[in-house]
């Protein structure tokens, strides 16, 4: 058995392969007046119509999590709608209709294409690591080589296998 998993935790029982590592921006429409900004200070956020992810999504979690460790909450932002769907969120902002915390690999298309801008929030790292878990006693490792080199070519990112 095996599984694509983010953010899992080391566990001397399970082998991990890093995929990915990804972290977490600001994503907004480029008409958006912090848009001009090179990054974002948390308390510029407190007032934008925000428009985010699931609150049991991983994405939420990782966001959630941080803010706690700077003893804020997610209670003191004006959080407009929850959405389960990236691409609905994108689009959303992209229409200025709100702010959002995405994965910034998720944007990086917009971006690249001038459709949004996505900043750093200061004194936050909100670093996602993509990986596949598998048993120890795994019995089919080329599956697991063939994944890896799969997602080598699509991504263009190296890989680590640790046990």
């Amino acid at each position: 058995d095996m599984a694509i998993v983010e953010g899992a935790k080391q566990d001397p029982a399970f082998g991990f392969i890093l995929l990915d590592t990804d972290y977490l921006v600001c994503a907004m429409s480029n008409d958006h007046p912090l848009a001009s900004q090179p990054m974002v200070d948390l308390n510029d956020l407190v007032n934008e119509r925000m428009i985010l992810r699931l609150s049991e999504s991983a994405t939420m979690n990782l966001f959630t999590a941080s803010l706690k460790s700077l003893n804020r909450s997610i209670d003191e932002f004006n959080v407009i709608l929850e959405v389960d769907n990236i691409a609905t969120i994108k689009d959303l902002i992209r229409k200025n209709l709100g702010i959002s915390i995405l994965p910034r690999s998720t944007c990086m298309d917009e971006v690249s294409k001038g459709k949004m801008t996505i900043l750093p929030i200061e004194n936050m790292s909100m670093i996602r690591e993509t990986k596949i878990v598998y048993q120890k006693d795994f019995s089919h490792p080329q599956v697991l080589q063939d994944l890896t080199e799969l997602y080598r070519s699509v991504s263009g990112r190296q890989n680590r296998m640790t046990d």
